[in-house]
Parts: structure tokens; sequence; C-alpha cells
């Protein structure tokens, strides 16, 4: 497909949290944008973005289709953690493993609703991935093309031990990232030194026995050197941008965008203030603020210096995070909604990537990403 002709490109998305958004947020995806904003009162909110505030809503299914968004990464997102010193509970935490399962199966459930509803294609496999693919190339506009759906999960605290990770396959999971933020069942995340737990190992071991990926986001640094010292399959990180140029640990150094590309891996880049201004260290929560102030082509900076780390633009993709704990607030200020992704390819156009590039960050490296794991 080429870029910016009279039909926008394939855009895969490889990071999205819809059912979190649906069953946490109380939002019916399949409705517009506008209409989801209309039923949502702005009213301030005392305790900031990051507690019980939404913000405001950037991501439904009518949009994803409006932005040719036609394949996605959507999570299956609740982990175990106590409060932390002085604060509440964050967003998506639970105290025990049971109920992160529970709710783990919530969001399956939800899900395979939208699949019954026609909103959404299972992609389990690769002939499932070329149909979607397929039915993207050339959509029908007076039918409503379903948005194909690859299903992750972000932090293993859903899954009870090695013995349900084949059940988890079979119910369409194809992507796991061990930790969130915290330190959850598996070890440690975002915000903590530490690294696995010894629970870790059988659990990445019940996942060699199928085609799972590995995703790296949300590993402290110990716990990604460690994935990737036991680990031999594919990898990704779906939702990550580069420290060297926003600092905390929440992003990848320069060492482990390098680790990744040699493992053949992709990293997804994330569309949120708080990981593209410089100002904003997440290890340091009085840097935080309420509203954006960069516009996309601060996520072209990102990609340009992890191309200029690797000499080419095999290992970059989109992975916005949009609606993940956070809204249009502190999206990209020239970014209304997520169907604006199309805009974006106009951006890294602009800044001098070809149309062949532009098509590899879009959607082809994620392609080649999944196509090289299930063609095994």
């Amino acid at each position: 497909m080429k870029p910016f002709s009279n039909k926008p490109i394939l855009i895969i998305d490889g990071h999205l949290d819809m059912a979190f958004n649906a069953l946490y947020n109380r939002r019916d995806l399949t409705q517009p944008i506008q209409i989801l904003r209309e039923r949502e009162d702005p009213v301030e909110n005392p305790l900031g973005p990051f507690e019980t505030d939404p913000g405001i809503v950037t991501v439904s299914l009518p949009e994803l289709r409006r932005g040719h968004i036609g394949i996605i990464l959507a999570t299956i997102m609740c982990r175990v953690q106590v409060p932390w010193p002085g604060k509440p509970n964050s967003h998506n935490a639970v105290r025990t493993q049971a109920t992160a399962y529970a709710r783990g199966q919530s969001h399956l459930a939800y899900y395979q609703a939208l699949e019954k509803a026609g909103e959404i294609v299972w992609i389990r496999t690769l002939k499932d991935l070329e149909a979607s693919v397929s039915a993207w190339e050339d959509p029908d506009p007076k039918s409503k093309t379903p948005v194909g759906l690859i299903l992750s999960m972000e932090s293993a605290d859903p899954i009870l031990g090695p013995d349900q990770v084949a059940q988890w396959w079979e119910d369409g999971l194809r992507s796991v990232g061990i930790t969130h933020f915290g330190a959850n069942s598996y070890g440690h995340g975002t915000g903590t030194p530490g690294g696995l737990y010894p629970t870790a190992y059988p659990l990445l071991d019940a996942f060699a026995d199928t085609n799972m990926i590995i995703d790296l986001t949300h590993a402290a640094d110990t716990t990604f050197w460690q994935i990737l010292d036991y680990w031999e399959g594919p990898v990704h990180a779906s939702h990550c941008n580069c420290r060297a140029l926003v600092p905390g640990q929440r992003h990848l150094s320069d060492e482990m965008i390098k680790a990744i590309c040699e493992r053949n891996g992709v990293i997804g880049m994330v569309f949120a203030e708080s990981m593209l201004n410089p100002k904003w260290d997440w290890d340091n929560p009085r840097t935080h603020y309420i509203n954006a102030t960069r516009p996309m082509k601060a996520v072209v900076e990102h990609i340009d210096h992890i191309c200029q780390l690797t000499g080419n633009t095999n290992h970059v993709a989109i992975g916005t995070d949009l609606d993940g704990g956070f809204g249009r607030q502190l999206a990209p200020v020239d970014m209304n909604a997520i169907n604006d992704l199309q805009v974006f390819l106009k951006v890294m156009s602009e800044k001098g990537y070809t149309d062949e590039d532009v098509a590899k960050i879009a959607h082809n490296n994620l392609l080649q990403l999944f196509r090289n794991a299930w063609s095994k």
C-alpha cells in the first residue's frame, strides 16, 4: 500500500486498553467519540488525572475505523499490588491474584462480546492476520469492517500459574508483559528496583510451549535483563519511548533498545506527554503536570533516536497507549482523537521518512513480528 494516496494507509496500534476503558470507565466503545464526550461530565477532579479521572476520551471503535487503524493489540489489564504509601490503589490494581484472574476473565468476555456483535474479528493465527490485512487493503465503505484484535496482557497477574497458560493461549492470548507498575506476582516492574521472582521462570517455560511473544514494557531494569537472559522466544516493547530523551525507568535505555532490536523485536511509540517531554521525570512526581505541551512531531524524535541507534527503520512501530490512564489532556496537543494517526503519518513524511519507512512503522514491522512468531 502507498501512503498518502487517495486512500489511507493501514495502521496497527500495538497497545490499547480497550476492555479496561469499557469496564472500568464505563465507556461504550462502539459509539463515536463525540457521543462519549457528551456523556462524560468534565467536572474537575481534585485527585488529578492519575487516580480516578480517566481524562477526555480519544479512542472508540468508530474512531479506529475512521483512522484506518484496522488492527490493534488490545489488553487484558489488571495487576496485584498493595496501596502505595500515602496513596490509594492505582487505577487497575487489586489485592489478590484470584481477583486479578477474575478481572482478566471479564476483559476477555468483553472482547468476545465485541466479536459476537461484529465489531472486531479475533486474530489468533497467521491466516487470521493475513485475512484482516486483506480486509483493510480495500475496505467496503458501505459496510463496517471489523477491527482485527490481537489479545495481549499487561502484567501476567491474571495467569494463576503455568498450568493456565495453555488455556489462555486457547482463548486467544498472544503477547504477555510479565510486570507492570510496582512489584507484582511474578516480579518487579516500573518504579521498583528488583527482578523476577522464582515463580516467573516456570511461567516463561510454559509460554515457550506456545508461540507467545513477551512484552518487555514495564519491566524494571533487572527484570528486563533477566527476561532476555532466560527467554529465547520473540520479544517486543509494545509501548515504550527512549530514556535518552526523557528521563525515568519507565523508558528504554539505549542498551535496552539495541538488545530488543538484536532479537528482531519491535518498539511501539507512546503518544503521551509523560513519554515525550524531557521535563517529565517518571521517577520524580514533582515534575508531573496536568496538560500536554508537545505535538505529534515529538514522537518522531524518539523514532529518529531508535533509527539512528539501529541504522534502519525495521524496529519501530506505534503503541499509542491512548486512554491508558490519561486522556486528551495529556495526548499530543495537535491530536484530537486516535484517528489523527493518519495525520501523524504525514508528519513523518514531512520529516523525511520515505513511503516505505512510513509503511514499516505504521504496520509492516508489527506484521513481521507476528508473521515470524506464528510461522514456526
